[in-house]
């Protein structure tokens, strides 16, 4: 039975070492949790209140936003040069993202002093619908700098004839001296902020 030399099971301890430190540095970049690492969980923020908010015309729904797979998640997107999809490591969201947004979405009007709106678990008779679709929520490492990207598509939906009355898109982008979740987070905050207050305005000239 062969023996091992101390100098060749220090190569051998080594050479595991330096491949495990290799697959963690590849789990990193891709945003995967290592074993043993929990993510570290971040929420999103309704938008400060500013102005005077005032009752609606009518009774809004806000149903929960569409969203492509790639946002339909509780992982935070960052869209590599090229086109490349990836996620910020050991980093997610306090919930799937299409349900966050329609909460703070819906909070949002609520601190304006808008009160009649709701979702459909509030079991409400709305007139119209608000219903949103995130073209855009992620950190775009493809620009120089790189940025905190929001885009939500938003249309008033009239209730009782399912008529399309008015649509609209939304965008944001917040510049990043440099990709962290200490810096991505509060952008990503920012840039939903200034969505948020577009949509606000435009469906309260409307409703």
């Amino acid at each position: 039975m062969s023996k091992t030399t101390p100098a060749r099971s220090g190569a051998l301890t080594r050479r595991r070492l330096l491949t495990l430190a290799a697959g963690s540095g590849v789990a990193l970049l891709a945003g995967c949790a290592l074993p043993g690492m929990t993510p570290v969980t971040y929420d999103l923020a309704a938008t400060p209140t500013s102005g005077s908010g005032r009752r609606l015309g009518r009774t809004v729904l806000i149903t929960e936003p569409e969203a492509i797979q790639t946002y339909d998640t509780q992982r935070i997107v960052v869209r590599e040069p090229g086109g490349v999809l990836s996620y910020l490591g050991q980093s997610q969201w306090s919930d799937v993202l299409p349900r966050l947004v329609q909460t703070r979405l819906l909070q949002s009007f609520q601190d304006r002093g808008i009160t009649n709106v709701g979702r459909v678990s509030d079991r409400i008779e709305p007139d119209l619908l608000l219903t949103t679709d995130i073209r855009a929520f992620e950190i775009d490492a493809s620009t120089a700098p790189a940025t905190a990207a929001v885009s939500i598509t938003v249309r008033l939906v009239d209730d009782w004839n399912r008529r399309v009355l008015a649509t609209e898109t939304f965008s944001a982008n917040v510049a990043l001296a440099e990709i962290t979740p200490a810096l991505a987070i509060p952008a990503l905050n920012a840039a939903l902020a200034e969505v948020t207050d577009g949509i606000i305005g435009w469906t309260a000239g409307r409703a």
